[in-house]
């Protein structure tokens, strides 16, 4: 039996054969590791130098990590997943192509992200879909965009700062805009009904609003040639837009949180 405090550290009963890390011995059995990986498989039962070795070196691996992994695919351990230990057990996983450890860290992600909704840092939210992107998760990828698209964007501290964001693939990155396009339209759109009929055109029904606010002042809306924009506008159009657009940001953003616990 392995000792609980450096499993691994000394031959047992079952052993046979030893993984030489960070010139470190780890005792382990090869029916046991081939069970949980196909490569493992391959290396010790497969066609080679490995499978009449004694001690195997696994060379640029940590004795920690491959102790961490030892502890979550062996029967007798089978330690959980963690916040602390997932990135290196994904790792590995992928690149022993362990299966079942790569849906467990699945499940805890999924898991994760619903018990921490209201808490979760946005970087750690981008992080998540980055890992979702890269290991095929695609209910994890799901949930991420569930919750990434009533998070703030371009604010100073918003998701298109987050280290990583950038590096979404471009199938994730549209995804997110298309739903967050859908999300802000929904939003906009009421408010337009309410003043007005609706022509079915966004940025037409915006600049009749503006329009009529600019008369509803007593301003002279006069559309001229203007040096700023170097197209036909109104002065005060112009202005009242801006002041608009200002005030449109800031609803939306009060409306995020209550839009989001309505669904």
């Amino acid at each position: 039996m392995e000792n609980s405090e450096k499993p691994f550290s000394e031959p047992s009963l079952t052993s046979d054969v030893a993984l030489v890390v960070e010139g470190k011995k780890l005792h382990v059995n090869k029916t046991v590791l081939s069970l949980a990986s196909p490569v493992f498989e391959r290396m010790f039962f497969g066609e080679f130098k490995e499978k009449t070795l004694s001690e195997v070196p696994l060379p640029g691996k940590t004795y920690a990590d491959m102790t961490e992994l030892l502890r979550c695919i062996y029967p007798s351990m089978y330690n959980p997943i963690t916040d602390n230990n997932i990135e290196v057990l994904l790792e590995l996983a992928e690149e022993y192509d362990i299966t079942s450890l790569k849906e467990r860290c699945r499940t805890f992600v999924t898991t994760y992200l619903k018990l921490n909704v209201k808490t979760l840092p946005k970087a750690r939210l981008v992080h998540f879909m980055n890992m979702a992107d890269k290991c095929g998760f695609d209910d994890v990828l799901e949930e991420c965009l569930r919750q990434a698209v009533y998070v703030e964007y371009s604010d100073v501290s918003g998701l298109q700062h987050m280290e990583g964001f950038k590096d979404l693939n471009d199938k994730t990155a549209l995804e997110f805009f298309k739903r967050r396009l859908v999300l802000v339209e929904g939003l906009v759109r009421p408010m337009l009904e309410s003043c007005m009929t609706a022509s079915g055109n966004l940025q037409e029904d915006f600049k009749t609003i503006i329009d009529r606010k600019c008369n509803e002042f007593s301003h002279r809306h006069a559309r001229h040639e203007c040096r700023e924009c170097k197209s036909v506008c109104c002065t005060q159009c112009r202005k009242l837009n801006a002041e608009a657009m200002e005030d449109l940001t800031h609803t939306i953003k009060n409306l995020l949180p209550a839009f989001r616990e309505s669904e």
